[in-house]
């Protein structure tokens, strides 16, 4: 029980400000044509300021996704997207245990939303689109391709999130951008692992097609944090890329065939350590990571975290160095370095409303 409560991470540690903070608490400007949806600056606050740690933390959390997933295939001898399946699959009853323990008294009358909650639905297509490129990509082209290509996802949410969310940004903070975009170059083109590429023009494609699906799921989840819990819209994301996800599973031959961890009776602990990778999979990057962007997205500026998140692979490189004893060189140690330069620079750069 009390596992159960502590993997529910910042979602259910920040339901309190969750209501307080909720749109139907105060009165929220809304159009036909436009919502208002601009952000104050990021840390004028200690609520922003709880929100930046919550940030941060999912930053770390889904750093790990790469390592669990890995971990688990290896075990397992699970397909991508399989792994992707169990990713969200088992992290509904994470998200169901946390609905039911915090659902209001009285509730919510559905009906007198500011957007129609339908739109609940969209985020987890987006998201099992996401996945679905992500790992195509790496079918074709190399990783350190992937991960960077991918990573243009910090340029169209800041156009976007200054086009439609219009939210400011001034030359500072695209500096910033630029300057953090550069040290994941340097990160990822710097990995001395020898890699084959079987397509690299397809598989950029799909990685470029990566940036758009995750970028088009913030952006949406940022959205609708004016009018829904962060643990409304992660359980429905979860619910509805779990389904859509397992029909590609259906559909592809080679995963349809691996659906479970494969059972060797002359390895019985791999089998296990499979499962426990998965699970760790749906707990840290799912339920933790992205419960933790959620929540903060309500409090901070979407450009400005989708900087912040470009230190996804510079945890994800570190971790790899750690758990799976994947060294780095000076160069990638000086990436990281850029890194955090340039997202310092995107934090001086965001004005206040």
């Amino acid at each position: 029980m009390w596992g159960s409560l502590i993997s529910t991470g910042c979602i259910l540690s920040t339901g309190t400000a969750d209501l307080t903070d909720h749109p139907h608490m105060a009165p929220v400007s809304v159009t036909t044509s436009h919502v208002d949806m601009t952000s104050q600056d990021p840390v004028r606050t200690p609520g922003k300021a709880l929100a930046m740690i919550a940030l941060l933390i999912g930053a770390i959390g889904i750093a790990f996704a790469g390592i669990f997933a890995k971990m688990s295939m290896d075990a397992g001898y699970l397909g991508a997207l399989t792994t992707a399946f169990w990713r969200f699959a088992l992290a509904m009853p994470f998200f169901l245990l946390a609905m039911v323990l915090t659902r209001p008294s009285k509730p919510r009358d559905l009906s007198k939303a500011l957007i129609n909650p339908l739109w609940l639905l969209l985020p987890g297509l987006l998201f099992a689109g996401d996945m679905a490129f992500f790992h195509t990509a790496f079918s074709h082209t190399t990783v350190s391709n992937g991960t960077l290509l991918a990573n243009l996802q910090v340029f169209i949410v800041g156009i976007l999130g200054w086009w439609i969310l219009k939210e400011r940004c001034n030359a500072l903070f695209l500096a910033g951008a630029i300057v953090a975009f550069g040290g994941i170059w340097l990160l990822v083109m710097n990995n001395e692992t020898s890699e084959y590429a079987s397509d690299p023009a397809l598989g950029n494609i799909f990685a470029i097609g990566t940036a758009f699906w995750y970028a088009s799921y913030f952006l949406m989840v940022k959205w609708l944090r004016k009018d829904f819990r962060a643990l409304e819209i992660m359980t429905v994301t979860t619910m509805v890329a779990t389904v859509i996800l397992f029909l590609m599973v259906i559909i592809i031959p080679q995963d349809r065939d691996h659906l479970v961890p494969f059972y060797n009776d002359s390895m019985p602990d791999e089998y296990t350590k499979a499962w426990i990778y998965l699970i760790l999979l749906a707990i840290v990057p799912q339920v933790i990571g992205q419960g933790c962007i959620a929540w903060s997205l309500s409090k901070l500026p979407v450009t400005f975290s989708a900087v912040v998140l470009l230190l996804q692979p510079v945890f994800a490189a570190f971790l790899g160095w750690i758990i799976l004893a994947e060294a780095l060189n000076n160069w990638q140690m000086i990436a990281s370095g850029i890194v955090l330069v340039g997202i310092v620079l995107a934090k001086l750069g965001t004005p206040s409303k």
